[in-house]
C-alpha cells in the first residue's frame, strides 16, 4: 500500500512529493501540520500545503476537531481494521 501511495503522489502531486512525507502518513492514522513541521523540518507555510494537496488527490481527508484540523489517512485505517 505504501508503494502505491508513493507512486500516486509522484504522479498526481509531483510538486510536493517528499518520500518522508508519505512515510509519515503511514506512522499513524492521522496527521497534523505540526507533525509535518517537526518530522520534515519544513516551515509551517510549506507544511500546511502538503496535506491540502494530498486531500485533493484523495490520499487524505480533513476533519476539524475543535480548533485543529486533522488529516485522516483512510487507507491506513482500513489496513489497521484487518
Amino acid at each position: 500500500m505504501l508503494n502505491q501511495i508513493i507512486e500516486k503522489v509522484k504522479v498526481d502531486a509531483s510538486k510536493i512529493y517528499i518520500k518522508g512525507l508519505v512515510e509519515l502518513l503511514f506512522e499513524q492514522p492521522y496527521s497534523k501540520i505540526e507533525f509535518i513541521v517537526y518530522q520534515l523540518g519544513e516551515e509551517r507555510k510549506a507544511s500546511s500545503r502538503y496535506p491540502k494537496e494530498l486531500e485533493i488527490i484523495g490520499i487524505l481527508e480533513s476533519q476539524n476537531v475543535g480548533s485543529e484540523t486533522l488529516y485522516i489517512n483512510n487507507n491506513l485505517i482500513e489496513i489497521l481494521k484487518k
